[in-house]
């Protein structure tokens, strides 16, 4: 009751003030004192100037963070575990030694194919040798056809020895090569699942490893919007726990077909992730650009009211209120563009709308609201 009896004193001392600054209006101008106190009776309100600015119409997509590249790797050779220098957790840069297969048997191998190797190559040069003899005496008649096509039979076959030594012999160097398990790429062990002294081989999976330094987020898209997204495009990606903080990502890849159930179309964002903090799994918002407008007439989504016939603002001019009622355009994030109803350098108000009305006199708050792109 005390509230609603100082309200209706404030109200009647204002229409008061008003109509005595409107008698002297008829007779002679209000004194500064009389306008002063109009004013400081007139509600408070905060404004922002309608500006010229860029507006990104986004679509916001949920999704999930997940490594740029994940590898299962198992060995190339069969053999007891000799060593794993490498833990669960740990970074190894590409070519770092994961697990060590003892190599006695592949040393073993591979000096027997280096035997077998030499003496093929001692064998095709004696062949040769023979070849070229029996070529000379063939053309002299000393010797028959059949025993030059027999030269000829033995060195293709010292030939085809010793091709086949030689591809043994690099056999046993790659295995040998082998027992040494080298890291695909640069990243983190996600997974140990061998321990040393056991036996291994190529059905078994050893490591998972996972390359964080860059991540992606896959987001599913409205097929309606599917012509306006193009790889390249920038996305600003958000995650839950990292209390919202943003990312600036891009564009990498659009998957050329629509899910005929969801009437949805993936892509893929790619996002550097200097430190390694955003793990594989985290929740991730993106927000995908399909389309901008370079030079908008911007005002703050604060400022916009519906009303019967449409949506309106409210400007202030020399401290009075006029009703604008305005036609919109795309929205991005924050800001609206519009098309006309105002013009660049307006004053909207965007805070104390409870009440206005078009004509009333206003004061405007100590410093003036910018829009947010």
């Amino acid at each position: 009751m005390r509230k609603h009896c100082i309200s209706s004193i404030l109200c009647a001392a204002l229409i008061l003030t008003v109509a005595g600054v409107s008698s002297c209006g008829k007779g002679e101008s209000a004194s500064p004192a009389q306008e002063e106190q109009v004013h400081a009776l007139a509600p408070e309100v905060l404004v922002a100037r309608v500006l010229r600015q860029p507006i990104h119409k986004t679509y916001t997509a949920v999704g999930s963070v997940s490594p740029w590249e994940v590898s299962r790797i198992s060995p190339k050779v069969s053999g007891r575990i000799k060593s794993i220098p490498v833990d669960e957790g740990d970074r190894v840069e590409k070519g770092g030694m994961l697990m060590l297969i003892d190599p006695f048997d592949y040393e073993r191998a591979l000096e027997h194919a280096q035997s077998q190797l030499s003496q093929a190559k001692a064998s095709l040069e004696r062949a040769r040798r023979d070849l070229a003899r029996m070529e000379g005496l063939y053309r002299a008649t000393a010797v028959t056809e059949q025993n030059y096509q027999d030269a000829v039979t033995a060195r293709d076959l010292a030939l085809f020895q010793y091709d086949q030594a030689a591809t043994a012999r690099n056999i046993a160097a790659k295995n040998l090569e082998e027992c040494r398990l080298e890291a695909p790429f640069s990243g983190i062990v996600t997974e140990v699942s061998v321990n040393e002294g056991e036996l291994t081989g190529p059905q078994q999976l050893a490591f998972v490893m996972m390359d964080m330094s860059t991540v992606k987020v896959e987001v599913d898209l409205p097929e309606e919007i599917y012509t306006s997204i193009h790889e390249g495009n920038t996305s600003t990606v958000t995650v839950d726990a990292m209390a919202g903080r943003s990312f600036e990502g891009t564009i990498t890849k659009i998957y050329p077909t629509i899910d005929p159930a969801s009437r949805t179309f993936r892509v893929t964002i790619s996002l550097e992730n200097p430190g390694l903090k955003l793990r594989s799994g985290m929740t991730a918002r993106a927000q995908v650009v399909q389309l901008v407008r370079r030079d908008a007439l911007a005002v703050p989504g604060e400022a916009l009211i519906r009303g019967e016939d449409g949506y309106f603002v409210y400007t202030v001019n020399d401290d009075i209120v006029h009703r604008n009622p305005v036609s919109l355009g795309i929205l991005g994030n924050a800001l609206y563009e519009v098309l006309d109803g105002v013009s660049e350098g307006d004053r909207v108000v965007i805070r104390g709308l409870a009440g206005l009305r078009p004509g009333a006199r206003v004061r405007i708050a100590e410093g003036e609201a910018s829009p947010e792109k």
